[in-house]
């Protein structure tokens, strides 16, 4: 029986893509750069080859940013700075357009809140920096819904580890058999979980995580046993 939910905050909670892709539009835009799909397609090519080697150990989190920007903007006739501070406060324009379209998906807060009431377990494990990801929660204001909430920069491990899983479970003590985990990413979140032995959902890209969940709760299929809602 499922006692406590699990969530990644990127593309599952939080709309990442069409922030950074905002971001991204209006960041190279300022910088005289004609915006076209293949440009902001560029754009997240180089954040997932470089936030990867991030993941895996390779980078430390501000060398993929700068890493991303020594990539792309060469490529779109921008003379890029040659010291890293100067990187740095270039990445940090991009930021700002990034923070400026923070947004939940529709129905995000509704959906802990109804979970929550209904006595379950709330928490979140994300890859990402603590710094950037606690502003993430605290902007969205989602913070206050997770009893536990795990980030991969500080509890020294990263998805699809089996470790950072086993945290999230031992936090919210309960089984890995008693946790659902919510996710976007086929390998990250719903492979992760269920080699660390938690159920699984994975919510397709297009989907509405909202809808989905509900509809996985209510009629449980082979990755997701039957939930209970237990009295607090």
């Amino acid at each position: 029986m499922i006692h406590a939910l699990g969530f990644d905050l990127d593309g599952t909670l939080f709309d990442h893509r069409g922030a950074a892709a905002r971001g991204a539009s209006v960041f190279l835009s300022a910088l005289g750069v004609t915006v076209t799909d293949a440009a902001i397609d560029a754009w997240f090519a180089a954040e997932a080859v470089y936030f990867e080697q991030w993941r895996s150990g390779r980078i430390g989190f501000a060398e993929q940013r700068r890493a991303r920007l020594r990539e792309l903007l060469p490529g779109l006739g921008v003379d890029l700075p040659h010291d890293d501070a100067a990187l740095d406060a270039l990445f940090e324009r991009y930021l700002a357009a990034y923070r400026s379209a923070w947004k939940t998906f529709p129905g995000v807060r509704d959906l802990l809140d109804d979970l929550r009431r209904q006595g379950y377990r709330l928490g979140l494990l994300t890859n990402g920096s603590t710094a950037q990801q606690t502003q993430k929660l605290e902007a969205l204001g989602l913070t206050d819904f997770f009893d536990v909430i795990c980030i991969s920069e500080q509890i020294g491990h990263h998805k699809p580890d089996p470790r950072a899983f086993a945290e999230l479970v031992e936090s919210l003590d309960v089984s890995g058999a008693e946790c659902l985990f919510v996710g976007d990413d086929p390998v990250s979140d719903a492979a992760g979980a269920r080699a660390a032995g938690l159920a699984a959902l994975l919510i397709p890209s297009d989907a509405d995580v909202v809808a989905t969940l509900t509809r996985a709760l209510a009629y449980p299929g082979p990755h997701c046993p039957a939930a209970s809602r237990p009295i607090a």
